[in-house]
């Protein structure tokens, strides 16, 4: 069985986040009650489901066309905004450089934004990549 995107990401991220003040789940980021979990349960990495879309990148005259896929993958993590972890940007940069543990991708991005709820500070990454 071949590996996702997504666990590749959390293994790299499992092992480049444990020393740190933040945990890897690997459970989806879904909604207990009203609240989703990584609010419930702050200073944890939560990765979301993959999404996939499918482009053709050249169409070719003998019908073997070459297609590319991109795919998305969001991390959301929580932390209280008064006692924010002393590591809190170390912890940022390492989930921003783990896109580099993805093989075959011809494309690797990530971004960040962070927003407050209440007393909190919710980072949101989104990671993107394209392979041919």
């Amino acid at each position: 069985m071949a590996t996702t995107i997504r666990t590749d990401l959390i293994s790299a991220l499992t092992t480049s986040l444990n020393t740190s003040n933040v945990s890897v789940s690997s459970e989806l980021p879904f909604i207990s009650g009203d609240t989703p979990l990584y609010v419930k349960n702050m200073k944890k990495l939560y990765l979301d489901e993959e999404s996939e879309d499918v482009t053709e990148l050249f169409n070719l005259l003998d019908n073997n066309d070459v297609y590319q896929t991109e795919t998305t993958v969001n991390a959301y993590v929580c932390v209280d905004a008064k006692t924010q972890p002393g590591d809190i940007s170390t912890v940022v940069q390492s989930v921003l450089d783990a896109k580099t543990s993805i093989a075959n991708a011809v494309i690797r991005e990530c971004s960040v934004e962070n927003e407050y709820q209440d007393d909190k500070i919710i980072y949101t990454f989104e990671y993107r990549f394209i392979t041919v």
